[in-house]
């Protein structure tokens, strides 16, 4: 598998219409590409001109064809400047756990599908060469233990940059904010930070922690 994650600061009066164009390249990579098993789009509770993308696709041959696509070109040409800062990254998958998000009820409402009802987090992670298997067992330990104990928690995948092997990509996806506050609070979540905390808080990029963009919430 391959991720490729994206943090984005977006000029303020620009922001409108690259959410817009940005949705309609989701909307189409996951209807037309057979490789792309998710492309998530969210937001920043304390910056709302900070947006992520995390895009999951089968090989580099999918992100090879993504790259190529009509829709990718169109979404390209649309926001071409509208960003102060990109920074982004195809990585490798090490774990990902992901849940069947269970709905209250199977009823289909006539209503616009509602967003912004899933808690995201994402966070690039750089640590040092000699801390680099360490730090994967124990947020991989992190992970497992949190899929096996929350039923809040959506997604915990951890991503590997390919081209920077000391660089990684959390991403978590809870079912709200109680969710998230639940996985904050836990014991297995104290134990990684206890050994490798200090790497969350000396990063140059502050993580991303938010609502969804797109998918709408019953998509989770």
């Amino acid at each position: 598998m391959r991720t490729i994650t994206v943090q984005a600061t977006i000029r303020q009066d620009h922001l409108e219409r690259f959410l817009t164009a940005s949705i309609a390249n989701a909307r189409a990579s996951v209807a037309t590409e057979p490789g792309c098993r998710r492309f998530d789009i969210f937001g920043d509770d304390t910056d709302p001109a900070r947006v992520g993308f995390n895009e999951v696709y089968d090989d580099d041959g999918a992100v090879e064809a993504h790259g190529e696509s009509a829709h990718f070109a169109a979404w390209f040409a649309a926001t071409d400047g509208m960003a102060d800062q990109l920074v982004w990254a195809t990585c490798r998958s090490l774990y990902s756990t992901a849940k069947a998000r269970r709905d209250a009820t199977g009823e289909r409402s006539e209503d616009p599908p509602s967003t912004g009802g899933m808690v995201v987090y994402q966070a690039r992670i750089s640590v040092r060469p000699e801390d680099t298997d360490g730090f994967i067992a124990s947020v991989t330990e992190q992970a497992r233990a949190a899929a096996a104990a929350e039923q809040g928690l959506l997604r915990f995948d951890i991503n590997q940059n390919l081209d920077l092997a000391t660089e990684f990509w959390l991403y978590r996806v809870h079912t709200d904010a109680a969710a998230a506050g639940d996985h904050a609070a836990a014991p297995y979540t104290a134990a990684h930070l206890d050994r490798y905390g200090g790497y969350y808080s000396d990063g140059a990029l502050e993580p991303i922690s938010g609502p969804n963009i797109w998918p709408p919430d019953a998509e989770w």
